[in-house]
């Protein structure tokens, strides 16, 4: 199995809990900016709490019971998630996601920085922005590992990208 498998389970968890806590944000129909929320907490909310089953997580994560439970054990200790199992098989456990998934993105981006895998790193920077526009920092990161690759700045143009006219129409 991949090195970061336990990682690439709680992501893939916390954006299955977004999605049954708010689905209108993972539609599209309400951006974080259109909320009026800024930061990591716009992504899952603090309080969001949905009920589960342990065959749910195993086919969520293609994996047997076992190995569900087993990962539920391991996130809990580590305290990325609240598990709150409920006796009996098929009886459904309240879960809640405690960390932000961004803390995720950001490790996997240090440990690909760390390893020289420039592109790997800037692509989890992208997710960060993506998810969180304000995290400080991330900028400051995604601009040295695109100088890293020989990349101009975001925002800045090489000659003769665009269109002609983009000069004229900031004059008029």
């Amino acid at each position: 199995m991949k090195a970061g498998w336990l990682l690439a389970r709680f992501i893939a968890l916390a954006h299955w809990v977004r999605a049954r806590c708010c689905p209108a944000r993972v539609e599209g129909l309400a951006p974080a900016a259109a909320e009026g929320v800024a930061g990591a907490e716009a992504a899952v909310p603090a309080a969001c709490e949905v009920s589960a089953t342990v065959e749910e997580l195993a086919a969520l994560w293609e994996c047997s019971r076992r190995a569900a439970q087993q990962t539920l054990r391991r996130l809990s200790r580590r305290g990325l998630v609240s598990w709150r199992p409920r006796a009996g098989r098929g009886r459904r456990s309240a879960l809640q996601v405690t960390v932000h998934p961004v803390h995720a993105y950001l490790e996997r981006a240090l440990a690909a920085a760390r390893r020289q895998r420039w592109v790997e790193a800037a692509f989890w920077l992208e997710e960060i922005d993506r998810e969180c526009p304000r995290l400080p920092d991330v900028s400051r990161m995604r601009a040295e590992i695109r100088a890293r690759l020989g990349l101009p700045p975001r925002g800045a143009r090489r000659f003769g990208e665009g269109s002609a006219c983009s000069c004229a129409a900031s004059i008029t």
